[in-house]
């Protein structure tokens, strides 16, 4: 019975900590103002400022980092970024751009501290308005659904992406009603 409190004692921490895994050199948490911008404005002045998420968690024990990182920006791959192979995923977390439309391609990241993941690539958005002076946070969010038993035990997930401005709290990609919901 002492052993059983004692397992039960150790999960329950481990199930809802943060973790303190992060993968390659990403900024594991958010924190914006800690973020070196690239500078895609060609000096323009007061550009947009685009964040791309990134948090760490627990999922029954294990540590993940997840996070968006930008590989393209209006048609043009970004110097070294993109998924290399299933778990070498290389990007940017955060962009200064001319203010107007603008067409962003990012990957969805999922790593582990037990070197699995995975990533969703070419995730985008085509023609996004977006303001002088303001700042904008890509994020997603990942769900998962498990089918069957045994042998036939296969889980499928899923992610949901959006573009929001952190000054107004609005929306602005996807437009209303609309969504993207995409297959890891």
């Amino acid at each position: 019975m002492k052993l059983l409190k004692l397992a039960v004692a150790l999960t329950f921490p481990l199930l809802g900590a943060c973790s303190d895994y992060h993968y390659k050199n990403y900024q594991g948490d958010w924190a914006p103002e800690k973020l070196h911008p690239i500078d895609l404005s060609n000096g323009t002045p007061n550009p947009a400022l685009v964040y791309f998420d990134t948090w760490r968690e627990r999922e029954l024990g294990v540590p993940f980092h997840r996070l968006a990182l930008a590989f393209e920006v209006d048609g043009v791959t970004l110097p070294g970024a993109g998924r290399h192979s299933i778990l070498n995923v290389t990007g940017e977390q955060a962009l200064k751009l001319a203010p107007g439309k603008h067409s962003l391609r990012w990957c969805n990241v999922s790593m582990n501290a037990l070197g699995t993941g995975g990533a969703f690539c070419n995730e985008g958005a085509d023609d996004v308005e977006f303001k002088a002076g303001q700042r904008y946070v890509v994020t997603y969010r990942l769900t998962a659904s498990t089918k069957g038993v045994g042998p036939n035990y296969s889980t499928a997930y899923r992610t949901y992406s959006s573009i929001r401005n952190l000054d107004t709290q609005e929306v602005i990609y996807p437009p209303a009603g609309t969504g993207t919901l995409n297959p890891l």
